[in-house]
Formats: structure tokens, C-alpha cells, sequence
């Protein structure tokens, strides 16, 4: 039987997941501004370059950049977001205004944990509690 690579690259993945939030630079409650992630060419091209070791740990076949012929508008974003979310991380986006004439999109990001405690840190950082 063969071994998933979830099983097999625990740790690996983990650290890919911990990358690639450094590359995103969290502001204050884990978020960032879309319009910040499209401005900044190395973030881009840091989180692009990182597709190779993504894939050998990653099961990559649903997420658009992987996918041979595929066009994909924001191809950073679906890894970042395709990545994270296959280790349980929650990618939450909300619209936001930069100023009267510009808007964007705050992404929050964090861990989704089963646990009752992990539930209300969830509640407390989407302030629902």
C-alpha cells in the first residue's frame, strides 16, 4: 500500500507552511492585504519558486498552477491558499477599502483547531466572542 504524502512529509510540510507565511509578512491578526501581495514582484516570485518542493510533498493535482496548460490570474495565491488549507490552516478573505477610491481584500489566516479551546480561539479571532 502506498504511503500518502501527508503521512510521509509531516514535518516538511509543516515547514513549507511556516515559509510561506514568512513570505507573506502577517501583519497584526495574521492577515494581509491582497493589493500588497499583487504590488510586491518578490513575494510573488519567492512563493513561485517554491513550487517544486511544494510538490514533492504536497498532493498538488487540484491546485491551478500544478496543473499542466492552465491558466491561473493569481497563481501565488491559489498555492499560498491551495497549500495551507491541506494543512488545516483557515484562508478567510474579506473585502476591504485601502481608501475612498481603491479596494482590496484582507486575507486572515489561521489554524484550524478541533479542540474546544482551538474553537473559541477561532471565535475570538474572527470577533464572535
Amino acid at each position: 500500500m502506498r504511503v500518502k504524502l501527508c503521512d510521509k512529509y509531516k514535518e516538511e510540510r509543516e515547514i513549507i507552511c511556516q515559509k510561506l507565511i514568512a513570505i507573506l509578512d502577517l501583519k497584526d491578526g495574521n492577515s494581509f492585504l491582497l493589493s500588497d501581495l499583487d504590488n510586491d514582484i518578490a513575494k510573488q516570485t519567492a512563493i513561485l519558486d517554491m513550487k517544486d518542493e511544494i510538490q514533492k510533498c504536497f498532493a498538488v493535482s487540484a491546485i491551478t498552477p500544478f496543473i499542466p496548460n492552465r491558466d491561473c490570474k493569481r497563481p501565488y495565491l491559489n498555492i499560498v491558499r491551495g497549500i495551507l488549507r491541506q494543512q488545516g490552516y483557515i484562508f478567510e478573505g474579506n473585502n476591504s477599502s485601502i481608501n475612498e477610491e481603491k479596494r482590496t481584500i484582507k486575507y486572515i489566516i489561521f489554524r484550524n483547531k478541533i479542540d474546544i479551546h482551538g474553537k473559541i480561539e477561532i471565535l475570538k479571532s474572527l470577533g464572535n466572542i
